[in-house]
């Protein structure tokens, strides 16, 4: 380690003068070392950063230090809205004191975040054609108020959020913008946003973004400024994020979103209407077209919903299984609309234009895409979501193996990369992670946590569950969830796999909770769940019953947080299209798919609900495995092993 970074990091040093309770840790030490190293060589690193590690330090110091030394820029990508605001509300502004060179930091967002001003007073003007309804009318009052005491005119700014119909009128598009012709490009947010992005060094951005830019940059484009290194952490999404982006998913709901912004009948009269189309003062024609697509629209999704015969997720399996009864309507609404471009009375009435234009185009060519399978190994699916007044009705594609995409459009194209995360590794290998994301060249680094499992955590395994009918099955996992909730009277998550059995088993626990006044808060009930964290949080002996999307990125230091409960092995269902099309590539080769993927991430997977429980190193608590395959399976020993050594009770 060079002698300014062993300056900044030892037990004298400038972190440990401003941060009383600091600690030398020996991983972050190494960690920070070998992205010095990986840096000033050019050379790709993927370091796993055990818990306690102090990851974001250890990547940060040496990126302000290459920005000192070289006047390079350096972005930072993350996966969760929770590590970004860490890194621009502790760690960054804390070492901006400390450390003795200055830097600038600027966090980059999509365009649609800002608010557009020009767009504003447009839609203002003609609210009474795009609009509806009374919530509608106050939700624009609201954003003209906020306009004008707005700085960062962001909607993570504005005190609430409106309705994305009203959003979608007034936000900031490529296509929508008049760039030096606008008449409030001086007060332009976004333009601000940019600017100050130039001016910064360090850049943070979430993983979607990072691969918008990266996507334009191929086309000669780019969201960010230049830059050198760049940082991924939460890597372990990396193959997800990229099918993702890769893939398209089109709804019912996007495309009468679409439709209605266009055109829309007004209350309860035939002949009125509102939308786009009737700023344009386009004849009835026109407008009662688009009701004729909305109803060719409906037919199209019942078609597609009789074909589903009620599952909830369906594979397509040959080209146009149902008519596409939209794409031509799209683009004939889109050669109307270019017509009517031409004589657009404004420069603004024509960016309008040309941006639905685009979405017609856009939608109508998506759609082709899925009907026809025409994007070579690629799978195609269905998924129906029913409730009570409404079925959500989504098409979807995505490559099947993002590998050769990732190293042809990431690792060819930025270097040095940086790829970190607390589970990344299976059994002390890389190897997975390698292959799903198709990197080849790299150093490695495993590093362990400082913390001290065996003190700090006691590990339950359950030597069997009832597994004759769901009924039973359920019905005995409620009663071994509340003998483990007793044991640490509450202050639990319990992770499920499914969100129908944790429901059922939810409503099975909930009367023993609420006899001993244990609050409890069940994903999907209605509260967001960022608010349902943080209520987990002030409530010391409450309970979260969750899915996917806790058992990773959820940070929970403390009492509150002392036991995690993991009803189920985390395999990925592998009849969901996507998994089963995975599989059949690596059969296809000859390969072992359960101990080539099915197994390796569930294992990653197991990796990031245990690690919901240890934040810091005077955190305890318990940790408890309900299916019993972890102790009856041939594959049960590489989940154990997996795991830091802890005290093992076998019930």
């Amino acid at each position: 380690m060079s002698q300014r970074l062993e300056e900044i990091f030892r037990e004298e040093g400038f972190i440990a003068r401003e941060f009383p309770n600091y600690e030398y840790r020996t991983q972050q030490i190494r960690m920070a070392k070998a992205i010095e190293n990986c840096i000033s060589e050019g050379r790709n690193l993927v370091v796993e950063a055990g818990t306690g590690t102090g990851k974001s330090f250890a990547y940060l110091v040496p990126l302000i230090d290459y920005i000192n030394q070289t006047k390079e820029r350096v972005v930072i990508s993350t996966y969760t809205i929770n590590l970004q605001e860490q890194l621009m509300e502790k760690d960054i502004p804390f070492l901006q004191k400390v450390i003795p060179f200055s830097f600038k930091v600027a966090i980059a967002k999509g365009r649609s975040n800002y608010l557009c001003l020009r767009r504003l007073a447009r839609t203002s003007e003609t609210q009474g054609e795009l609009f509806e309804n009374e919530n509608e009318f106050a939700a624009l009052a609201l954003v003209k108020e906020w306009s004008a005491v707005t700085v960062e005119g962001t909607l993570s700014d504005i005190p609430r959020v409106p309705s994305s119909k009203v959003w979608d009128k007034v936000c900031c598009e490529q296509d929508n913008c008049l760039g030096k012709k606008c008449p409030y490009q001086e007060k332009c947010f976004f333009k601000r946003a940019r600017k100050k992005l130039y001016q910064a060094n360090l850049f943070i951005v979430n993983h979607h973004f990072f691969f918008s830019d990266l996507a334009l940059r191929i086309e000669k484009q780019s969201l960010l400024p230049p830059y050198k290194p760049a940082v991924l952490d939460e890597a372990h999404n990396l193959e997800k994020i990229a099918s993702e982006h890769l893939g398209i998913e089109l709804s019912n709901f996007r495309v009468s979103y679409l439709l209605n912004s266009l055109s829309h009948r007004k209350g309860s009269q035939r002949d009125s209407f509102g939308g786009f189309l009737t700023t344009l003062k386009l004849n009835k024609e026109v407008l009662n077209y688009i009701e004729v697509v909305k109803e060719e629209a409906k037919i199209f999704f019942q078609e597609i919903e009789d074909w589903m015969k009620k599952e909830e997720t369906k594979r397509i399996k040959i080209p146009n299984f149902v008519e596409n009864r939209i794409s031509l309507h799209l683009e004939e609404i889109a050669k109307i609309l270019l017509k009517r471009r031409a004589t657009a009375e404004s420069k603004e009435e024509e960016v309008e234009i040309t941006s639905s234009i685009k979405r017609c185009s856009s939608l109508a060519t998506e759609i082709r895409i899925i009907l026809n399978q025409s994007l070579k190994d690629y799978v195609y699916w269905v998924e129906l979501a029913k409730r009570r007044r409404y079925a959500r009705i989504a098409l979807f594609s995505s490559p099947i193996n993002v590998a050769a995409h990732l190293q042809e459009y990431l690792f060819k194209e930025v270097k040095p990369i940086i790829m970190t995360s607390a589970t990344l590794g299976v059994n002390n290998s890389f190897a997975f992670f390698k292959e799903r994301t198709g990197l080849k060249e790299t150093k490695e680094l495993l590093l362990g946590s400082p913390f001290n499992y065996e003190k700090q955590v006691r590990l339950y395994l359950c030597q069997g569950t009832p597994s004759q009918t769901e009924q039973e099955y359920e019905r005995a996992l409620a009663e071994k969830i509340k003998h483990y909730l007793e044991l640490s009277g509450g202050k639990a998550f319990v992770l499920f796999t499914n969100y129908k059995v944790m429901d059922r088993v939810y409503k099975k626990v909930l009367p023993t909770l609420q006899e001993r006044k244990i609050n409890s808060f069940l994903q999907g009930n209605g509260m967001p769940r960022h608010r349902m964290l943080e209520a987990f949080k002030k409530d010391i002996n409450s309970v979260l019953f969750g899915t996917e999307s806790f058992w990773m990125g959820v940070d929970v230091a403390g009492e509150s947080l002392s036991n995690v409960i993991i009803t189920k092995l985390p395999f990925a269902v592998p009849d969901h299209p996507l998994i089963e099309a995975r599989i059949e590539a690596i059969e296809k080769r000859n390969g072992n798919a359960f101990l080539e993927y099915s197994l390796p991430e569930a294992i990653i997977k197991l990796r990031q609900g245990f690690g919901r429980l240890i934040r810091n190193k005077t955190d305890k608590g318990i940790v408890v495995i309900l299916d019993s395959r972890v102790l009856t399976k041939f594959y049960g020993k590489s989940f154990l092993s997996s795991l830091p050594k802890c005290q093992l009770i076998v019930e």
